[in-house]
């Protein structure tokens, strides 16, 4: 038997298709340079409409993927409903809705789809809830802003700031030199307060120096005028503290200013412990404390002797009349 084999070669050195066309999957009619119309209901001709472009894809000339809508406002827009994104152990919704907290009309969520609870909620007046399983759109989480006010722990903040728990501040920052500060307190529903309805009264000044015996320093200066109550502290290196107190008047007008010592109180001297003040003028005082034993440092008996001086307003100058160099701290208190 013969048999005839018929081969045919055809060989191209160069083969080329350009289309310049639009592609349609189930639809003559593609609204971009790639449609797929899934449920085949689009109309031969013409714009499909918004329930008919729901179950569409299309790629636009410029290169945008519309899900749902066949013109995307970005290089990627879905339209109609939640997105899924998800793995084997996760899977994670984004979702715009309707309605929302008070004074919106639009929310956007994302969703933890493993449990099924909301964890962060964007309303279009601002407000934001985010935390551990948010109710609803509308609802509240860990962490909520509303009209302004971010809650932590609470979903209906009153202040800037509301906290529904403890805080922690880890650094704080400590002021220099004669900067006044303000005390702040809590008021029986919690809200931070100061001390005193005044911007002055309560403030704090506090500041430390390090004078060699016989020798003088400025303890403060730059003092704001008004009336404080001033503690002076110095110790020595067996631990034994002295305190004093002080009162200062401190206006510049007419020269009204002075301060005179009012009580005191030393770890270890004699009973009853307290400091003799001696002042001649308005503007110099003397303390010093009776019963001081020697200390390792070299202190003697008059090593927690000084004596404080005002050589114009707003300065305190502290005289060390010990017998070793010694750091003395100031906290002044404004009371008028």
């Amino acid at each position: 038997m013969k048999k005839t084999f018929l081969s045919v070669v055809i060989t191209a050195t160069s083969f080329c298709i350009k289309i310049n066309a639009q592609v349609g999957i189930n639809t003559p009619n593609p609204q971009g340079a790639f449609t797929i119309d899934a449920a085949k209901d689009n109309p031969t001709t013409g714009t499909p409409t918004a329930a008919e472009q729901a179950n569409d894809v299309t790629v636009t000339p410029t290169g945008s993927l519309g899900v749902g809508t066949n013109t995307p406002a970005g290089k990627l827009h879905v339209d109609g409903g939640e997105s899924r994104f998800s793995s084997t152990t996760s899977a994670w919704g984004i979702s715009p809705t309707t309605g929302g907290t008070t004074g919106s009309a639009n929310s956007f969520e994302i969703i933890d789809r493993v449990n099924n609870i909301r964890r962060m909620v964007l309303n279009d007046n601002g407000d934001v809830s985010l935390g551990g399983a948010v109710g609803s759109n509308s609802g509240a989480g860990a962490i909520s802003i509303r009209t302004g006010n971010v809650g932590i722990g609470t979903g209906t903040p009153t202040n800037v700031l509301d906290v529904n728990g403890t805080t922690r501040l880890r650094t704080v920052s400590q002021a220099t030199g004669s900067t006044v500060i303000a005390p702040i307190y809590v008021d029986p529903t919690g809200v931070v307060v100061k001390a005193s309805p005044s911007s002055n009264y309560g403030g704090l000044t506090s500041n430390q120096v390090t004078v060699a015996s016989a020798s003088v320093g400025t303890l403060i200066t730059g003092l704001a005028q008004g009336i404080y109550k001033a503690t002076v502290i110095v110790s020595d290196a067996c631990v034994n503290y002295s305190t004093a107190e002080f009162l200062v008047h401190n206006f510049s007008f007419n020269n009204n200013y002075g301060l005179n010592g009012q009580i005191g109180y030393v770890t270890n001297g004699t009973p009853p412990a307290r400091p003799t003040f001696t002042q001649t003028v308005r503007t110099n005082i003397v303390v010093e404390w009776t019963g001081i034993s020697g200390c390792q440092d070299g202190g003697n008996n008059t090593a927690l002797n000084y004596a404080l001086a005002m050589p114009s307003a707003g300065t305190i100058n502290v005289t060390n009349n010990g017998n070793v160099s010694q750091t003395y701290r100031i906290v002044l208190t404004r009371i008028d």
